[in-house]
């Protein structure tokens, strides 16, 4: 136990205030006050605290299928959410240049197991693990999403597929849906901008003071202002830093409208893009694309970054303002402490590769309201089975993201020659690394129950950037084939921008 805590820190909760708007804010809100006031004799007060004039960003941000369970959670319909956030699906990751001229696929849609694991191990033996045809045999979602399907037909029951998809969604635009959602259910919005924080002898925030010298009492306060970090930054400071092992701290952000320049297809997918000091994002939006070249300051400067951005996609971006973004690579040692909590980019970030950030942030908002309505009075044994949760799924996601750079055969600029040296390998994968040099990778290496990616990532992974290349796997014929799905899908299933045309015409 912290030498500074003691059980006189168990405090119960009647009121939670929340400092920090946007997204991350607003969707940690209305999921504690769904969670948590919905049935409840005597609910939590909740009041959520952000300053009236702080500049948002707002990029195209991608989400996991996750987020399908907090939105039906929350209570909103799939159809106002989509249309209010700017919304389209997303059925996977398509990952271009990683490996020279190749792409591969991270989708969502899982195969059955232990049946086409005979068929995989004929695969990986008789291509030896290179291509993307890895996904194209096993995943219905990577077929489909070539074709520029949607991964539901029209009018199908909100929220519900025969496969898993994601969305794509313009963060600034959600939080603007969510903060009219969750102000009608009861939660309180002040607007105000917190100047101090008090503390008392123990450690604990007694008060938060604005700048025109109003008072903010609760029981518990979490903290949702991103990378500044205003309550955190206070009460639990210390951090981990893991930049020597994921070098991008930086991206420059183009928003391109579609009566600027619009491509042939919405496309249904998140396209990451390698290029010579870190990867390019394509999210299509409903009225709009956004573009984000995730870079490394020691590789390249803020300005050749968006030069190169803008000449790869082309002459169409000429007077479009470029946003410039730093960020970090790092996790607060104590996610909660006391009586403060941070959640989102307020606790730490992995880079945006596989899309985790607001899944992080869900995470944390649904564990805090699972334990609050197991019993509402916290402990400090509560708070450290937290944060070693938390520090186990950040521990995880940034092994996988890890893996991406790790594993691809580019040497070809300054950036992918130190991005791929061993020094950068964590700990962690170092084992892992060697082993699935000569195997596919297994359930048994995979430790932590709440994982956020499956065996089968990992494989879509592993065997789409050719790595598991020296697996001396069975050569025996294991037949296995989607043809028989993917038929049904191709007649059911409707174009991306049509599904979102014809289901979501106002």
């Amino acid at each position: 136990m912290d030498k500074n805590q003691d059980q006189s820190s168990s405090r119960q909760v009647k009121k939670i205030v929340i400092v920090g708007g946007g997204s991350s804010g607003w969707m940690t809100a209305c999921l504690l006050n769904a969670r948590l006031n919905s049935d409840a004799k005597n609910p939590i007060k909740i009041s959520l605290i952000e300053a009236p004039d702080i500049p948002v960003i707002g990029v195209g941000e991608a989400t996991v299928p996750s987020i399908r369970r907090t939105l039906q959670a929350i209570g909103i319909s799939e159809q106002d959410f989509m249309r209010g956030a700017d919304a389209t699906f997303k059925s996977l990751i398509r990952f271009e240049n990683w490996n020279a001229g190749e792409h591969f696929d991270h989708p969502f849609d899982r195969r059955e197991r232990p049946q086409t694991d005979a068929a995989a191990l004929s695969w990986l033996a008789g291509s030896k693990g290179g291509g993307n045809s890895f996904s194209t045999k096993f995943s219905v979602l990577s077929n489909t999403s070539s074709r520029m399907l949607a991964p539901k037909a029209i009018g199908w029951p909100e929220y519900q597929s025969t496969f898993p998809y994601a969305y794509h969604l313009d963060a600034v635009k959600l939080g603007q849906l969510l903060t009219r959602f969750g102000t009608e259910r009861g939660i309180e919005h002040i607007l105000a901008r917190i100047e101090k924080v008090e503390m008392t002898e123990a450690g604990d925030i007694a008060a938060l003071i604005s700048e025109s010298g109003e008072q903010f009492t609760a029981d518990l306060f979490i903290d949702c202002t991103g990378f500044s970090a205003h309550l955190a930054g206070q009460t639990m400071a210390e951090t981990r830093d893991y930049s020597k092992h994921l070098l991008c701290d930086r991206a420059v952000t183009l928003s391109i409208p579609y009566d600027v320049y619009r491509p042939d297809h919405i496309l249904p997918y998140t396209s990451a893009n390698a290029r010579s000091a870190g990867w390019l994002w394509d999210i299509n939006l409903q009225s709009r694309r956004s573009l984000g070249y995730v870079h490394s300051s020691s590789h390249i400067s803020a300005e050749a970054a968006e030069t190169e951005m803008r000449r790869h996609e082309g002459p169409h971006t000429e007077g479009l303002e470029a946003k410039h973004i730093r960020f970090k690579t790092y996790k607060r040692i104590k996610s909660w402490h006391r009586n403060c909590i941070a959640i989102g980019l307020s606790d730490g970030f992995v880079e945006p590769l596989e899309s985790t950030g607001l899944y992080m942030m869900q995470f944390a908002a649904q564990s805090v309201a699972d334990i609050l309505r197991l019993n509402p009075v916290f402990t400090p044994a509560t708070t450290s089975q937290f944060n070693r949760l938390m520090q186990s799924l950040f521990d995880e996601i940034f092994g996988y993201v890890a893996l991406h750079y790790l594993t691809s055969n580019r040497r070809d600029s300054i950036f992918w020659r130190d991005a791929t040296d061993p020094s950068r390998v964590p700990d962690g994968l170092k084992f892992l690394m060697g082993e699935w040099k000569g195997r596919p990778p297994h359930d048994m290496d995979l430790l932590s129950t709440h994982r956020l990616f499956s065996l089968e990532s990992y494989e879509y992974l592993l065997f789409g950037m050719g790595y598991v290349s020296d697996c001396a796997a069975q050569s025996q014929s294991a037949h296995f084939s989607l043809q028989e799905t993917l038929d049904k899908c191709y007649a059911k299933l409707p174009l991306h921008e049509n599904w979102l045309a014809k289901t979501l015409a106002q």
